[in-house]
């Protein structure tokens, strides 16, 4: 995915306003206990961005107005509005204990756009509910290519993906043991607290997701899953002193990671993370299983021209990997910056396949499955 996009600027559609306002006012909800006055003023003014939307005596006009539709689907609070996402119309951003829920994280996240006119960023505010996907994966990516080595720009991006949770000291010597990773200032913090199990002695324990090893969330009810559906492994909480996890459908494997001492413990931005970890993470599972197979696979070639170029027998196939969970979303980006390889939909999106292809006739895709058949079957013919 070719992330050059400074200079780049985003139209405004209101229906996208309106669900952007609608994010950082349900993640201010959601941290008001540690943020309470910016946290209300925020909500405040995102009331004011959708009133502004909807016009006179329609949709919320109180903060407290706004939080109630917070909990209900959104389709509520899109009512009326032009260019309303239709995938977003069940979609509920707080649950009943007025936390985010996983659809916050992963499928409306990909509809924020920065709210011209709107002071757009607080330092308590994370990034994903104020900037555009492609905002947040260019400074990440900017740090890497400061000396336009392609191999340390891969170095550095496969070394975020690797690794984007773990002891801070542990992440320190594994960076100065790989050599050559350059990294954006700051892009490590302290994990959040919803995603540490505190145990009676005070110490808190936090678990790596199976697919993207980034800390999951712990739920008030015991409950431990990664906050992108996709990645679809669900724990109950067994507490104690050293608490562990047991798989909710009792399948013996993949078995529950083991739990990670909370105390100097650190993560990417929640941006980093679901924008560049998750797909990164499709990425290097699908170049593993085309090394695999028998094929040799460059990782971003030509600094990010695309994903990946796998070689294969007497045959090249160069992909873009496109691992976005809202189609329209999708649709849009790719109307508007076409492609420099050929689109692979990995497992958790074939299911838009039929759908991309009915809306962009001209564009070239393929399914994870299909095309690792296409790499076995090159790498056959070869031998």
């Amino acid at each position: 995915m070719n992330e050059d996009v400074l200079g780049q600027h985003y139209t405004e559609v209101p229906g996208q306003r309106v669900v952007a306002a609608a994010l950082r006012a349900a993640y201010a909800w959601s941290v008001r206990d540690v943020h309470r006055n910016a946290a209300m003023l925020e909500i405040a003014r995102m009331t004011g961005v959708v009133m502004e939307v909807h016009g006179p005596g329609l949709g919320p006009v109180a903060p407290v107005e706004l939080v109630e539709h917070l909990r209900a689907p959104l389709g509520h609070l899109l009512a009326g509005v032009r260019g309303q996402p239709a995938e977003l119309a069940d979609v509920v951003l707080l649950d009943e204990d007025g936390r985010l829920t996983e659809n916050a994280y992963d499928l409306v996240c990909e509809h924020v756009i920065p709210l011209k006119d709107v002071a757009g960023e607080r330092s308590w505010l994370p990034t994903w509910t104020t900037m555009h996907s492609d905002q947040i994966r260019q400074r990440v990516f900017t740090a890497m290519i400061t000396s336009t080595k392609q191999d340390e720009y891969v170095g550095s991006r496969k070394f975020l993906i690797e690794h984007p949770a773990g002891g801070e000291q542990e992440l320190v010597e594994l960076r100065d043991r790989a050599g050559g990773i350059r990294l954006a200032k700051g892009g490590y913090r302290d994990i959040p607290e919803e995603q540490i199990y505190r145990a009676s002695d005070g110490r808190g324990w936090w678990w790596p997701c199976l697919d993207c090893k980034w800390p999951m969330a712990v739920t008030s009810v015991g409950k431990v899953r990664c906050r992108y559906r996709p990645h679809n492994a669900v724990f109950d909480l067994v507490p104690g002193n050293r608490p562990s996890l047991r798989r909710r459908d009792g399948a013996r494997r993949p078995a529950p990671p083991a739990g990670q001492a909370a105390e100097g413990a650190k993560c990417v931005d929640a941006g980093v993370w679901r924008f560049v970890v998750v797909p990164g993470a499709s990425e290097l599972r699908i170049a593993a299983s085309a090394e695999r197979a028998g094929a040799k696979v460059s990782l971003w070639p030509f600094l990010d021209r695309f994903d990946l170029l796998v070689a294969a027998g007497g045959e090249k196939f160069a992909v873009d990997v496109k691992e976005c969970l809202s189609l329209s979303a999708l649709i849009g980006r790719l109307r508007t910056r076409p492609p420099s390889a050929r689109i692979l939909l990995p497992k958790s999106c074939e299911w838009q396949l039929e759908t991309l292809e009915d809306a962009l006739p001209g564009l070239a895709v393929v399914t994870e499955t299909k095309f690792l058949g296409q790499i076995r079957s090159a790498v056959r013919k070869a031998r």
